[in-house]
């Protein structure tokens, strides 16, 4: 890595933007990134939740990334950038400063290759769950020939092809309160969500690759009262937009028959990132990428949401974990490699010529 990317690495890394920190206190924090896209030549524009740099007009290829990280404030001084053998440590380093590097030296080789119609967009609120920023990306994803995602890529070198849609589902289960003394004189809401959560547990494995996992349940008044409400909150993940359709007609046929009389069951679920999946136009540009280059890395599909999803919902072609490698997301032992950097951004360059090259198709 030349030093001028490794030290703009250093500062990024040392730039506490965690999830405690308020969004216009990120972008202000990394205003540095965006001036390092206006020396380039991109009309750069703060969003409420994000960096968005332009240069040429539309359709764009375009490229995305995220600022913030999962860590307190503080963090940065507690853990500053750091290089031994070869390895990137520090808050951030994979998940995904480096990632941000990637791109940014992408871009650069892409201008000098004569490439235009760039669209770079770099995010604050990822690790929130890019509701604010979700907007963004869906406004320039019309406008997109292709997504190039910077997410970090797997130790071995693995980039992702398809991630699982996320959904929060929400199960609400309502009684009748009675003394707790005289089961006949109330209907136990408590009871018949643990019925329900029981049988929507048992459904992992059985459509698909979805997943339910209830991770969240409040219920009860006093010792002494039964029960009249019990919500329950569940994380859903899915491969499919099908398998999704087909888990939401499960639910809520198993949630139309209470088992306690008395009681009632209400079921809302609401998509927070939608799945993405492998486009063919996107697999013909890797492999293509990989011929060329004399080198392949594994397809890996993520159980974990991405930016990139709200690209694909659109029709298109995208490509994730394409940001420099590494393990450990999200701890203290987060780590990167730093001898991964070079091959990325010649892989990721590969990509970008193919869709140049093939605009209008």
């Amino acid at each position: 890595m030349q030093e001028r990317w490794l030290n703009l690495y250093k500062k990024l890394v040392n730039t506490d933007t965690g999830f405690d920190i308020d969004l216009q206190t990120k972008l202000s924090r990394t205003s540095f990134i965006a001036q390092e896209l206006k020396q380039m030549g991109f009309s750069v524009f703060p969003e409420e939740a994000a960096y968005v740099g332009l240069i040429g007009d539309g359709p764009y290829l375009t490229l995305i990334g995220h600022l913030d990280t999962v860590f307190k404030e503080g963090e940065a001084q507690k853990r500053p950038f750091r290089v031994e053998n070869d390895v990137v440590r520090g808050p951030g380093a994979a998940d995904m400063k480096g990632g941000v590097i990637t791109l940014l030296a992408t871009v650069e080789k892409a201008l000098k290759d004569g490439i235009e119609s760039l669209c770079v967009i770099l995010n604050v609120d990822e690790e929130l769950g890019s509701k604010t920023s979700k907007i963004t990306f869906e406004r320039y994803a019309v406008q997109s020939l292709c997504c190039l995602s910077f997410e970090p890529g797997g130790i071995n070198g693995e980039i992702v092809s398809s991630r699982k849609g996320i959904a929060s589902m929400s199960l609400v289960v309502k009684g009748k309160k009675g003394h707790a003394s005289r089961l006949e004189e109330g209907a136990n809401a408590i009871v018949e969500a643990c019925r329900k959560i029981d049988a929507i547990y048992s459904l992992n494995g059985k459509i698909g690759s979805v997943t339910l996992n209830p991770t969240i349940m409040n219920a009860g008044e006093k010792s002494n009262i039964t029960p009249d409400l019990c919500n329950a909150y569940f994380d859903v993940r899915f491969s499919t937009q099908k398998e999704f359709e087909q888990c939401r007609e499960v639910l809520s046929e198993l949630c139309s028959k209470p088992s306690i009389d008395g009681t009632s069951c209400e079921l809302s679920i609401q998509v927070r990132r939608p799945s993405m999946e492998f486009h063919p136009k996107m697999r013909e540009a890797v492999e293509g990428a990989f011929a060329k280059m004399g080198i392949r890395y594994d397809y890996q599909h993520s159980s974990g949401g991405a930016d990139s999803a709200f690209f694909y919902q659109f029709g298109v072609p995208t490509i994730d974990g394409l940001g420099i490698t590494g393990g450990r997301f999200h701890s203290e032992e987060e780590f990167a490699l730093l001898n991964s950097f070079e091959t990325r951004v010649a892989l990721s360059l590969e990509i970008l010529r193919y869709f140049n090259s093939n605009r209008g198709e």
